[in-house]
């Protein structure tokens, strides 16, 4: 391999990799590791370990909580002492849908 196609590899690996890294998290539970869809593509950490998450924990990774419910994962939230947070964080992602829903792009 010369110079110039592996730049052009590296290049490429290091696009996909920050594709991924800004689109989606990594999500270590009880039941194994989910690709969770970030709710907005940025650059937060990539990869959270939620298996002994309690609510205090939850607190600061709510947009995590609403990408989980998004990709129908709730599942990975049902302990007991998450259970209210559970139902407000989907009323928060309900109300999210909508307000995308109702948005209509129209060119100018």
């Amino acid at each position: 391999m010369n110079r110039v196609s592996s730049f052009a590899f590296g290049l490429i690996v290091g696009v996909l990799g920050l594709y991924i890294t800004m689109h989606f998290s990594l999500v270590r539970a009880r039941d194994g590791f989910h690709l969770i869809q970030k709710i907005a593509p940025k650059m937060e950490v990539p990869y959270t370990d939620i298996r002994n998450f309690g609510l205090e924990n939850w607190q600061p990774k709510q947009s995590l909580a609403l990408a989980i419910l998004r990709a129908k994962k709730g599942h990975l939230l049902q302990e007991q002492a998450l259970i209210g947070f559970r139902e407000s964080t989907q009323q928060m992602l309900d109300q999210f849908s909508t307000s995308v829903s109702n948005r209509s792009w129209t060119p100018q």
